[in-house]
């Protein structure tokens, strides 16, 4: 009989949002865990066990009130080995402050996050920053596509971060 360790271990890797994503597609390439794509309303009614858990950008809600991510973010806290929250939203704050379970944060300048992107910049074809973590900084270099999508490739970074890939080889396998 397997241990629920080993359970989670092979576990898929949950990238709520609302299908075919950038994000489930980056940590596809970055992680050697099967990647699953569910919605809000899936995750709210499913009972799955995942390796990690990571939502996508929040929609705009009014004051106090979760969007359906967030909620969908809250009850797959309780399911999963760790959850991968931006810092940049108020949302994803909480929810690291709410302290249950592994948490790993991102974040497009915020020092408290475990990912932080430093001096991003366009250049060309390119979309350029520094990832920070706590104990390493390093150049990476992404494909623009249609759009810059500076958050997609930050919550997938820290996704691969978050289930062990070192920093130098999940940048190497972004790089355009």
């Amino acid at each position: 009989m397997a241990t629920r360790h080993q359970t989670e271990r092979r576990a898929p890797v949950a990238v709520v949002g609302r299908g075919g994503t950038l994000t489930a597609g980056l940590l596809r390439r970055l992680q050697p865990n099967p990647v699953v794509e569910i919605t809000p309303c899936r995750a709210a009614l499913g009972d799955g066990v995942y390796r990690a858990v990571v939502v996508e950008n929040f929609e705009p809600t009014a004051a106090g009130i979760l969007s359906g991510c967030a909620a969908a973010r809250w009850e797959l806290a309780r399911r999963t080995g760790v959850t991968v929250v931006g810092l940049d939203d108020p949302e994803g704050r909480r929810l690291a402050a709410w302290g249950t379970g592994t948490v790993y944060a991102y974040s497009d300048g915020r020092p408290q996050a475990d990912l932080t992107a430093k001096n991003v910049r366009l250049r060309g074809e390119r979309l350029e920053f520094e990832a920070l973590t706590h104990g390493e900084l390093m150049r990476v270099r992404v494909p623009i596509g249609t759009e810059p999508r500076l958050y997609d490739y930050l919550a997938a970074l820290a996704g691969a971060l978050a289930l062990g890939v070192p920093l130098r080889e999940a940048a190497a396998r972004l790089e355009c």
